[in-house]
């Protein structure tokens, strides 16, 4: 190979080099870009020191469950004898640590359109009403509206004090979707029937 050719091959060789390093380092650096704007269009509408909580009481399928924590273990409050699954109880009240939005309707006159009515008490929610208790005498009442009708997956949230609306990821509300016998820890035998 003549001198020439050869610097020819190195010259090329390290532009395809740049060229390659260039290509990831862009990627990476548009990467970073996109999730620090999905980031700021996201607003956390309720955070809760979930280590704290010692209650919870929520309204599903036209019935409302209480779970409370004595000492380290979650108990149904209406029926002392029944146990309940705490890694499941424990992923419910999980859920609740950080509610983000994507977005944030400020002040609407008119909350019927997402899924609340105006009552002499407050909110009445369409879908369901959460209730936390924690520890340190902090009491936070979550009220589910409507599911957003393009996105089926996406509930309506107002939080008691609030006056804003919150389309919030229904991913918490699904773990609030089920009866306590649902909760219910299944026994020994049935585990040896299995």
């Amino acid at each position: 190979m003549k001198k020439s050719q050869i610097i020819t091959l190195v010259v090329l060789v390290v532009v395809l080099g740049l060229c390659i390093a260039g290509y990831f380092v862009g990627k990476q650096y548009f990467a970073d870009k996109e999730k620090k704007e999905e980031a700021a269009k996201t607003t956390t509408a309720l955070k809760i020191n979930t280590s704290k909580v010692t209650g919870v009481a929520y309204s599903y399928d036209g019935k409302t469950y209480t779970i409370g924590k004595a000492g380290a273990i979650w108990t149904n409050e209406d029926d002392s004898k029944m146990k309940l699954n705490q890694m499941n109880v424990g992923s419910m009240i999980s859920s609740l640590k950080e509610i983000k939005a994507d977005t944030v309707i400020k002040n609407p006159k008119d909350i019927s359109q997402y899924g609340f009515t105006k009552t002499k008490n407050g909110v009445k929610p369409e879908t369901q009403e959460i209730y936390v208790k924690t520890k340190d005498d902090k009491y936070y009442d979550i009220f589910v509206g409507a599911p957003n009708p393009y996105n089926q997956s996406a509930y309506y949230v107002m939080i008691k004090g609030d006056n804003n609306v919150y389309l919030v990821d229904g991913g918490f509300t699904s773990e609030f979707s089920k009866t306590l016998n649902e909760l219910e820890q299944e026994s020994a035998t049935a585990n040896v029937n299995q």
